[in-house]
């Protein structure tokens, strides 16, 4: 499963939404009702499907359920990335 469908699992879950409202260019809050709250607890859920930590502010600017998934993408990727000396 890749990370876009590991997100949209999550969404679906934690928003107790129909997963097929959950596209790439659907909007967080406009579409899907994501409220501050809901924010911080989808946070910390994506950081437990991922492993990884995520800072509120890298996903303060995320708009669509395509934003989120960049963003972890570019975690991981970051993640990944030879550290330089």
């Amino acid at each position: 499963m890749g990370t876009g469908d590991r997100v949209r699992a999550i969404l679906a879950k934690a928003l107790m939404v129909d997963p097929d409202r959950i596209r790439n260019d659907a909007l967080l809050v406009d579409d899907l009702g994501v409220s501050s709250l809901d924010r911080f607890e989808l946070l910390m859920d994506l950081e437990t499907e991922f492993g990884i930590e995520i800072r509120e502010e890298q996903l303060v600017d995320a708009k669509t359920v395509g934003d989120v998934v960049r963003c972890i993408d570019a975690q991981i990727d970051g993640l990944a990335a030879p550290q330089a000396v």
